[in-house]
């Protein structure tokens, strides 16, 4: 019995070894080899007929019939056995893991003082107390792991001084540092959930985020030596006051002066609240926004902050946002050098349709109305995010374009059907925030009338129309339309 190549390819173990750089390999490999860890043979003897085929693990003769071959000889083929040695090698594969985990960790540290505490080791404890701190102080960033590190020494001192001194000289500090530490969490969680009220029909309560700024506010030069803690601050103080552009200036500032302090993760998450503030003021009408809030975005991927993920996969709202404005702002140049450089950090299950996403507004914008339709068409929404209720942007920025086409190439019966199917839809979206929801409606009617004209000329029903559309604020596509207007307008000169 011939085992196929596909079972091999995606075995657990060969999925976490697809993963290990080569300095890895040669530390896992070394990690087998100690029986601490291992005394099975035949696994390290497995692992040394694999790691030929490393990163990629791709040849047809990797096969289960053929490990088994090398590794027993002419024994009969059990394919138990073979899938045991697999299990056992997973298993030791993910001990590695969680054991580089824990010795880059900081977490590491704190439970070796931890255990020599629990020895009585005091005066091994407290030389490496004395050392963790150094390191500790040494992020200036002064992040949620500085608070919750400097919280875990202060602890550890307490326990070592108790009987010799009367007074714990570091009590206030350690309080002022759990302050700081609760009010950076509470501000990073609820700035997920403003996120997300921008981005469906849904609204949450901020009223103990409130009282906490005021503290904040009110003893502000306590928490200015923390920089993520203070641009969070601005950023709050911004949304909470009508999206305030001089704190969010400040916001901006202060995350600019500090911007090679912060990690990864906190630059992300900084990156798409700042985001929030760009796209309510576009959404609200500002279309002076769209050049500067593209720079912004630019700036993200310029510096690498793709997504929350370890691995550089780009973020799909990130991406969509970018193609969308260098649409808006008709910068094909852009457009064209960012689908190049960066499709390939698109996740590979979502590559495809969004390649056909990005061919279609280009096509869109170099009038190829006709192959734009065709690259819509290859889009599978399925293979985006996760519900068909968050693929709603993407289906929105699809459906306008397909309608933006078929008005172009005149199919106007078909785009009067497109616009009933689109209306339903927006009326049945549950996700969708309401505003959105009337941009797109008033879009539609708008796109429904330019029809019955292009269909039916008639003056005074245009300049009646193009009359509405100044008054308009709360539409999509306004420059589009008024495009449109006035190339029906010609038709009577």
């Amino acid at each position: 019995m011939v085992c196929n190549f596909g079972p091999v390819n995606t075995n657990s173990a060969i999925q976490i070894l697809k993963t290990f750089t080569g300095k890895e390999l040669s530390s896992f490999e070394d990690f087998l080899n100690t029986p601490f860890h291992n005394k099975n043979k035949k696994v390290v003897q497995l692992f040394d007929l694999l790691k030929k085929y490393h990163p990629e693990y791709s040849v047809r003769n990797l096969t289960m019939e053929n490990l088994f071959g090398n590794l027993m000889g002419k024994a009969k083929f059990k394919e138990t056995y073979i899938r045991n040695l697999f299990s056992d090698l997973t298993i030791l594969a993910e001990k590695f893991l969680q054991y580089n985990l824990i010795t880059k960790d900081p977490a590491y540290e704190r439970l070796l003082i931890e255990e020599m505490k629990n020895r009585d080791l005091y005066d091994l404890a407290e030389k490496k107390i004395n050392s963790f701190e150094k390191k500790i102080n040494s992020n200036r960033s002064k992040d949620q792991d500085y608070y919750q590190n400097k919280n875990f020494i202060y602890e550890m001192k307490s326990f070592l001084l108790v009987d010799r001194t009367l007074t714990d000289s570091f009590r206030n500090e350690q309080i002022s540092g759990t302050i700081k530490l609760f009010m950076i969490i509470l501000m990073e969680n609820s700035l997920y959930l403003r996120v997300e009220e921008q981005r469906v029909n849904i609204k949450h309560s901020f009223g103990f985020l409130k009282h906490s700024l005021q503290y904040i506010g009110d003893h502000l030069k306590d928490f200015e030596d923390s920089p993520l803690l203070i641009i969070y601050y601005y950023i709050w103080l911004c949304f909470l006051n009508n999206n305030d552009e001089s704190y969010f200036l400040k916001a901006k500032q202060y995350f600019r002066d500090h911007f090679g302090l912060l990690a990864k993760i906190d630059k992300k998450n900084i990156y798409s609240a700042m985001q929030v503030y760009y796209i309510d003021k576009i959404d609200g009408g500002d279309s002076s926004y769209n050049k500067e809030f593209l720079n912004f975005l630019l700036e993200m991927v310029r510096f690498n902050v793709l997504s929350h993920k370890k691995k550089d996969f780009i973020n799909l709202n990130l991406y969509r946002n970018i193609l969308i404005l260098c649409v808006m702002q008709k910068e094909i140049k852009i457009l064209k050098k960012f689908i190049s450089e960066f499709i390939n950090f698109v996740s590979e299950e979502s590559r495809t349709s969004i390649l056909a996403y990005s061919n279609a507004h280009l096509n869109y914008l170099q009038k190829n109305f006709e192959k734009t339709l065709e690259h819509c068409n290859r889009i599978n929404f399925n293979d985006l995010l996760i519900s068909t209720n968050d693929n709603l942007y993407f289906k929105n920025d699809i459906k306008s374009m397909i309608l933006k086409c078929l008005y172009e190439l005149s199919f106007l019966e078909t785009a009067l059907s497109n616009i009933d199917a689109f209306r339903h839809y927006l009326r049945h979206s549950k996700l969708m925030k309401d505003n959105t929801k009337k941009r797109y409606m008033n879009f539609l009617s708008f796109v429904n009338e330019l029809i019955r004209l292009k269909m039916n000329f008639n003056e005074f029903n245009i300049e009646k129309l193009k009359q509405k559309l100044d008054k308009s604020t709360l539409l999509i596509q306004k420059h589009w339309l008024n495009e449109k207007i006035n190339e029906l307008s010609q038709r009577s000169v």
